[in-house]
């Protein structure tokens, strides 16, 4: 009867000891940011259009992490700029709603500090502002990198991101009519997060 409180004191014990760097490695992180949004790339053939000029993103998501440097990130992001042609603004906006899911991997400092990159896939849908033009969806690669700080003492963080998105849109009408190129969208963003360790 003693052999077996000593084993399951042991067990206790180690349990216990345990679950503090369990919580660690294992956690489940929301976030909220925004930002600036550009396309980097002409979409035509001639080279006159572009949604170089900046507009603004709002986002936010989940993400898991499975282990001390990989975690699994699901997002949403919404952004909106103007499209130019000839470099002039055209007042033409376009709205960009973009959901996809990374892998991410991140390196953990003693001090807080947590650098970190992601690359994965999903969609964008594009939606030409104040026209009744159909919207149109197609698939997405995504990749980025960010610095995340953890606040001593809480579960906050406060993190700077920088992601991209690489897709194509044509078969577009309206004001983007003749858009045929792979467009290349960046989104640079400052934002919140809360760790939910388990």
């Amino acid at each position: 009867m003693s052999y077996a409180r000593a084993v399951i004191g042991a067990l206790v014990i180690a349990a216990a000891a345990g679950t503090p760097l369990a919580a660690q490695d294992h956690a489940v992180t929301i976030f909220a940011r925004g930002g600036g949004y550009n396309g980097l790339t002409k979409l035509n053939d001639a080279g006159t259009a572009d949604f170089k000029k900046t507009g603004y993103n709002l986002g936010g998501g989940v993400d898991v992490q499975v282990q001390k440097y990989v975690s699994l990130r699901g997002d949403f992001t919404y952004g909106r700029n103007e499209l130019r042609n000839h470099s002039t603004p055209t007042g033409v906006k376009a709205n960009r709603y973009l959901y996809d899911a990374a892998v991410q991997l991140q390196y953990p400092t003693s001090g807080g500090i947590e650098p970190y990159v992601f690359a994965g896939g999903g969609a964008v849908t594009v939606h030409q502002v104040g026209t009744t033009a159909p919207d149109k969806t197609k698939g997405a690669g995504t990749f980025g990198l960010g610095l995340n700080y953890r606040i001593p003492g809480t579960q906050f963080g406060v993190f700077a991101e920088g992601k991209s998105w690489l897709y194509k849109i044509d078969s577009m009408s309206g004001a983007l009519a003749g858009i045929n190129k792979t467009e290349f969208d960046v989104a640079w963003s400052g934002g919140l997060s809360y760790r939910f360790p388990f």
